[in-house]
């Protein structure tokens, strides 16, 4: 899907990305009496570059990497942003619990 490439791109050309899973979920929002076009995502942010700042800067620096898209493109984005150690530590939590 062009969307996500773009957005991959724009990403990786602002900070160095781990690991990265969009989601789409606009099907479960075209119905709604405010839909306005432009897709509704979910994205797991996985970057080196949100060692040591807030979730509030992560998000801010996303926003900003995908300046132009939001509004346009991207109606609504969800994210979940993690270091590559706060990533490692939470899949090592999920794969304790399912052993």
């Amino acid at each position: 899907m062009y969307l996500f490439e773009e957005i991959e791109k724009r990403l990786k050309r602002s900070m160095n990305i781990n690991h990265l899973e969009i989601l789409d979920d606009t099907g479960k929002h075209i119905h709604h009496k405010t839909y306005e076009r432009g897709a509704h995502l979910s994205a797991v942010i996985v970057s080196s570059n949100f060692n040591d700042i807030n979730l509030l800067e992560r998000h801010r620096m996303v926003y900003n990497a995908l300046n132009g898209m939001i509004k346009n493109e991207i109606h609504a984005l969800s994210m979940k942003t993690y270091t590559l150690d706060e990533w490692q530590y939470l899949k090592g939590f999920q794969n304790d619990k399912t052993e």
